[in-house]
């Protein structure tokens, strides 16, 4: 027996050697980085173009340690970009482009070793870029205290509206704030010019720097007031929200512009309905926008603060507290910058916040002595408000 333990221990050790002796030579998955064999080139290329770009389609090559596809192209600037795909894919998407031009685009298999296999090359023939698209919809008029961008943007592509204005008519354009968009449809004002003839100039751009043609046009902005908070007053109806903790309507015109002051107007949590405020602006007044600064608690995206609401408009209103007497102005909606959801806010959030939420109202509306606001929806999903201050902006 003490020989059989004896025979088969050895057996064990001799296998054992032969085991490790094999594992030294076989390199397995290493043998791949290792390799130093230019791979395959890839096959049956073809071209779909898009507007400022172009996806292409292929086939990877026999090659087994094939990591990923790379595209290069030279861009408008003259500088060469590399674009990767991964071989999970079939296709690798090449943009940029601001023009309609061919362009020629060398594809390459690339394997583990970083060695790159012969260049395929293939011709790309995009479509009219989608800055350009969006400059050749692109509206300007004047209205209260700035200018009105509209234009359409039916890929919803990124893009920058640039607006400059040459205010000392000594040729020199100096920058306003830039527009970014992604939305299909844009409507963009810009404030806080004063109601005079000026030159204007608008171009487009993409985040690669390409840029359309500049519009260039003579505007005179609408005059565009601050009503004097002085002149508010409250004027609370039936069915009217009803304010806790001793806050009410006139804190919304105090001047106190700290956006995490307290007490500031704060309705009954416990609304189970929308809810509305209603005040006086003094006498009648053709309306511009209304700006809302919401109270930072937890956040301006927080609380009572509110995401949906109407403005409606009135100059002799039922003392009843019914709507017959009101007509809606708007439906706004607060959208934060980023894009996050509650409780996730960037710096572009917090900034907008800071700044107040400014809704239009319509240019044709005729003008009201007194507005009432409706809160649809709180960003809790609730009904009860909370306002730090209200601004109205206009001319008597």
């Amino acid at each position: 027996m003490k020989n059989l333990k004896y025979l088969n221990y050895c057996y064990f050790l001799i296998g054992l050697f032969y085991l490790l002796a094999g594992c030294k030579e076989e390199k397995g998955w290493t043998l791949l980085e290792d390799d130093q064999t230019k791979p395959g080139v890839v096959q049956n290329t073809s071209v779909t173009n898009g507007y400022g770009q172009a996806t292409i389609h292929y086939s990877l090559p026999s090659s087994k340690n094939v990591l990923y596809v790379k595209a290069e192209y030279v861009m408008a600037n003259g500088q060469t970009r590399v674009v990767k795909s991964s071989t999970y894919k079939n296709e690798i998407l090449i943009d940029g482009f601001p023009d309609t031009q061919k362009h020629t685009v060398k594809l390459y298999a690339v394997n583990k070793a970083e060695v790159a296999s012969d260049a395929v090359d293939v011709t790309v023939e995009p479509k009219t870029p989608i800055f350009d698209l969006v400059f050749g919809q692109m509206k300007i008029a004047p209205t209260f205290g700035g200018v009105r961008i509209s234009s359409i943007n039916q890929e919803k592509g990124d893009v920058v509206i640039v607006p400059m204005v040459d205010s000392l008519n000594n040729g020199e354009y100096l920058p306003l704030d830039n527009y970014y968009s992604q939305d299909s449809l844009i409507l963009y004002n810009i404030r806080g010019l004063k109601s005079r003839e000026m030159k204007f100039a608008f171009y487009v751009r993409d985040r690669w720097l390409n840029k359309s043609d500049t519009l260039y046009t003579s505007l005179t902005p609408l005059e565009e007031n601050l009503f004097p908070r002085q002149q508010f007053s409250a004027l609370h109806l039936p069915g009217d929200a009803q304010y806790m903790y001793g806050t009410t309507s006139e804190m919304m015109w105090d001047g106190n512009m700290n956006p995490s002051r307290w007490p500031a107007l704060y309705t009954v949590e416990s609304a189970g309905a929308p809810q509305s405020l209603t005040f006086s602006i003094g006498k009648e007044a053709k309306l511009s926008r209304v700006v809302i600064f919401p109270r930072r608690e937890n956040g301006f995206y927080d609380k009572g603060n509110m995401r949906e609401f109407e403005v409606w408009g009135s100059n002799s209103p039922n003392l009843d507290g019914s709507w017959e007497s009101w007509s809606k102005l708007a439906t706004c909606t607060v959208r934060k910058p980023s894009g996050t959801p509650a409780g996730t806010n960037t710096n572009a959030d917090e900034v907008y916040g800071i700044a107040g939420w400014s809704f239009d109202m319509p240019e044709d509306a005729p003008k009201y002595k007194y507005l009432r606001i409706r809160n649809l929806r709180n960003w809790r999903g609730s009904y009860f408000i909370q306002i730090a201050q209200v601004q109205v902006w206009g001319v008597y």
